[in-house]
């Protein structure tokens, strides 16, 4: 019978979006949390478990763009949280209002 083995300690890194891409590069399609654990542990690489997105155009944003795109990431982050909420806990009133809030912010930023 095999056990299986849980991680229980996570830690949390912030990166510059220029840091990102470049640390994109080198990932080569692998998952962060298996390539950062290996590099920190001095353990062999793993192979990526997906195929290496190519990138076919490059397109620059204005720093509106970018602004706007950041805007909704954080949204996007938010409802990722929520949804974590609402399945492990009863809150349910609390967190459609919170919904509420972020839909009509992601309004006002896509408009």
């Amino acid at each position: 019978m095999s056990r299986i083995l849980h991680r229980t300690i996570r830690k949390t890194l912030r990166f510059k979006l220029e840091e990102w891409a470049r640390l994109e590069t080198q990932l080569g399609g692998r998952e962060f949390s298996s390539y950062a654990r290996a590099v920190l542990l001095d353990a062999p690489i793993p192979e990526p478990r997906h195929a290496v997105r190519t990138i076919i155009t490059q397109r620059h944003m204005s720093e509106f763009e970018a602004n706007k795109a950041r805007q909704l990431s954080w949204i996007g982050n938010n409802l990722n949280q929520l949804a974590k909420v609402a399945n492990t806990s009863g809150a349910s009133l609390e967190i459609f209002m919170a919904l509420l809030s972020l839909e009509r912010s992601a309004r006002r930023i896509a408009a």
